[in-house]
Parts: C-alpha cells; sequence; structure tokens
C-alpha cells in the first residue's frame, strides 16, 4: 500500500491507514495463527488416536493391567486454601483469575508497608484450637508451645483429615478386618520433633473419630517423622508391588503456614521475602492444607468410586545449582521427568490434555514452564490448559504440590483425559506426575 500510494501521489485518508495498516495485517496474522492451532490439534489428535492401544491385543491389555497395579487410585481430596476449601472452588477461582495473593492487613516488612499475603480465613478457630490444646495435655503434653503459624497450619490440616477420615468409610470391608490405614503427615521441615510426634497423633485421632479403628491405622516411627520425604517420594512409597499387591488405604495430608510476624520477619532477614527489589528471589507468605485418600485400584474399582483418578507414574530430579541462582532458564530437568513417565505410563506426551503446577510468580519459574509447555506439549492453550497454583497459594512447604495433585484429579474426570502435574517453586527440586481417569 505504501508503495501503490506513493506511484500514484495519493494522500491516503486516516481510516485508510488505519484499515490496511493496522486492522488488515491483524486479521492476516489472526489468521495464520488460527490455521496453525487447527494444524497443530489435528495433529495432536491423530498421534494419540493412533497410539491408544486396541482390544485385540492381549500384550497391551496385559501391559495396562500390570501398570495398573503399580499405581494408586485418588478416591477422595481435601484442601484448605486461601480460595477455595475444596477442588471445586480452588478451580472456580482458578477460573475467574480470583486465586491471587494480596496485600496483608496485619503483616508488614521492615519498612512498616503491606506485604503480599496468602492467607486463608479457615486457620482461625479458637473452639478447635482449645479443642486440641485440652486433648494434647491429656497425651501428657501440655507444656508444648505452638507458634501462631503453627496452630494456623494444625488447624488448617485438622479440616483436611477430618474430611478424608469421613470418606475412608466408603472403603471399610463389610465384613472381616479392616486393612491397615497409612496415615502419612508431610510438616514444615522446621517444626520440631516432638511437635512432628504431637501433630501427628492429633490427626491420627482426628481419622479414628470416623470409624475406623485406632489400631488400623499405622503412622511412621518417631524417628522418622524428622526426616520426611517429598510428596513425589512419599506417594512413591505407598505405590503397591506389582509382585505382590494387597490392599491398601492410605490418607496423605499436607499443612504449612507462613502467615505470621515472625515468618515474615525471618524470610526479610534471608532477603527472600518478595518486595519491590527481590522479585526474583522473594517469596509470598502462604498457608494451607492438602490431602488425598488413597487406595490400591482393585480396591477402589470394587467399592465403585465414581469420582477416582489414577495416580502414576511419579518422578522427581534434583537440580546441580539453585533456580535462584540461574542466570539462563532451561526446562531440561522438567522435560526429561516428563518424558520418562510418559513413557513409564504408556502413553505420549501429545495426550497430555493439561498442565497444573505449583509454580508462582517469580519469572525464572514460570518460563520454565512455558519451555516445557509450549515446544513440548503444543496443544495446549497458555491461557486454559497451564493452570499455576502458587498464585493463589504463596510459599507454604508441600501443600502446593499437593493442591496440584488434588486439583488434577478433578481436571481430569472433568475432561476425560491425562494431566500432567509439575513442581518446580522448589530451587533445587524438580517432579513430575501423571494423573488420569480411572477409564
Amino acid at each position: 500500500m505504501l508503495w501503490y500510494w506513493r506511484r500514484t501521489q495519493r494522500d491516503p485518508g486516516t481510516g485508510e491507514l488505519a484499515l490496511t495498516l493496522l486492522v488488515l495485517p491483524l486479521v492476516l496474522l489472526l489468521g495464520f495463527w488460527k490455521a496453525n492451532k487447527v494444524a497443530v490439534a489435528r495433529d495432536a489428535a491423530y498421534v494419540a488416536g493412533g497410539a491408544k492401544p486396541t482390544a485385540a491385543s492381549p500384550a497391551a491389555g496385559a501391559a495396562e493391567t500390570a501398570s495398573s497395579m503399580t499405581m494408586l487410585a485418588i478416591v477422595a481430596t481435601a484442601l484448605r486454601s486461601p480460595h477455595g476449601s475444596s477442588a471445586e472452588e480452588l478451580a472456580g477461582a482458578i477460573a475467574g483469575n480470583d486465586a491471587r495473593a494480596d496485600l496483608d492487613q496485619e503483616l508488614v516488612d521492615d519498612n512498616g508497608f503491606p506485604v503480599m499475603t496468602a492467607r486463608s480465613n479457615d486457620a482461625l478457630d479458637e473452639a478447635l484450637q482449645d479443642e486440641i490444646a485440652e486433648w494434647l495435655s491429656g497425651q501428657e503434653m501440655p507444656q508444648l508451645h505452638l507458634s501462631e503459624e503453627q496452630w494456623r497450619a494444625l488447624i488448617l490440616a485438622t479440616g483436611v483429615a477430618g474430611e478424608l477420615g469421613s470418606r475412608a468409610g466408603e472403603l471399610m470391608p463389610e465384613e472381616g478386618t479392616p486393612p491397615l490405614l497409612q496415615l502419612r503427615v508431610l510438616l514444615p521441615h522446621d517444626w520440631p520433633a516432638d511437635l512432628r510426634r504431637a501433630a501427628t497423633m492429633w490427626l491420627e485421632h482426628v481419622v479414628s473419630q470416623y470409624g475406623w479403628p485406632v489400631d488400623k491405622i499405622a503412622v511412621p516411627a518417631i524417628a522418622d517423622l524428622a526426616h520426611a520425604p517429598t510428596p513425589a517420594a512419599l506417594l512413591t512409597q505407598l505405590m503397591p508391588a506389582a509382585a505382590r499387591p494387597a490392599p491398601m488405604v492410605a490418607i496423605v495430608v499436607a499443612c504449612a503456614s507462613l502467615i505470621g510476624q515472625e515468618s515474615v520477619d525471618r524470610l526479610a532477614a534471608r532477603e527472600l521475602l518478595f518486595t519491590s527489589s527481590s522479585q526474583a528471589r522473594g517469596q509470598i507468605p502462604g498457608e494451607g492444607a492438602a490431602g488425598l485418600l488413597l487406595t490400591d485400584v482393585e480396591q477402589a474399582q470394587r467399592h465403585g468410586s465414581g469420582d477416582s483418578a489414577l495416580l502414576g507414574p511419579l518422578g522427581e530430579q534434583r537440580r546441580d545449582s539453585s533456580a535462584d541462582e540461574a542466570r539462563r532458564v532451561e526446562a531440561t530437568t522438567l522435560l526429561k521427568l516428563s518424558e520418562q513417565i510418559a513413557k513409564a505410563g504408556g502413553i505420549e506426551l501429545a495426550q497430555i490434555d493439561m498442565i497444573v503446577a505449583d509454580t508462582a510468580h517469580r519469572s525464572n519459574r514460570v518460563l520454565e514452564l512455558m519451555a516445557l509447555a509450549a515446544p513440548t506439549i503444543p496443544q495446549l492453550d497458555a491461557a486454559d490448559d497451564v493452570i499455576r497454583i502458587g498464585l493463589g497459594s504463596g510459599s507454604c512447604g508441600a501443600v502446593p504440590f499437593m493442591t496440584v495433585l488434588a486439583l488434577a484429579q478433578l481436571y481430569a474426570r472433568e475432561r476425560h483425559a491425562p494431566v500432567l502435574c509439575i513442581g518446580n517453586e522448589d530451587p533445587y527440586l524438580r517432579a513430575a506426575a501423571l494423573v488420569r481417569p480411572m477409564a
């Protein structure tokens, strides 16, 4: 058009300029983009359709049966998050772009300015706090001191444990002795041993109030409580062995809270608090609790748990250096993990319908996640199919990754497709897991 106007010595009007130099190029670009998305989706559907084993293949059926024996079934989930007390509520807040941290009305930084936090309204319950304190006194632990943050975490965990304990009754056999219920509690690493023991005992008591015999609830030995594994490692330990399948029921609960001036001051002293000058490494204090009720696949099918989803395989890998100090963003570790668990799960990455990650606000973590999704799984829409939990949960230990798994169960059932779960908020650890529908 520029050449044409110059050759004809015409002076274009404002409307002609806007149409030819702005509107028309945008229309063309959108057309190319849409055509590319349609082509990618068609190719992905072709690959996904071609990768599925046929019912007439005995070898494929045997492989599927063998792999399902080494998976877990997520029967139920429970959440106490700053933006919802269930997976459905949190998913709705995320869809509405409401699951985000905000300025705190109580906590301030060294300069007296409000800090960004992710605070839960369920973390304050004075009646429950008095009940816990009274019960602990009866267990000969009256001198136990809990900080504000520890009380908040334990109150949130109590709600999650009670909800999952009430659902565990669905897996109780009508006749005979119930199997051992494995109770695993993921607590913050800086909690002392006596507090870990007290919190685990209290949550065991909470679960037993809903009908599961207390002598049939198994918790780790006291010496093991101080060396709690990561969520991915713990869940891998619970996976049933293919060689000796046995009925298994487990409740896994994670809880943590950094909503307190003591935690804010500690992060600020280490230059890890999110402020305008420390955005690259800064953390947003958060809190929450998340839990899963798990069983083996055979038992889930026998009891007809309609809400169940398959969990597994899981994997994790440690980085050579801290992501906080890295100058260049790379997703090699995440890509390798994702390819490994997809292969172990018998699917192609092209069949992944969604990614749910514990990624928060830090740009290098976001770019790392996008570097995994965009070139490797191009059928995903960055806005609708890549979900970041950390934006609304803040920093709170193992809780965001457990929340990822809880949400993935919901999304897998809604979409009838595999969901890839990613953990990349930790400076060193990278984790990946697969959640898919039972059918």
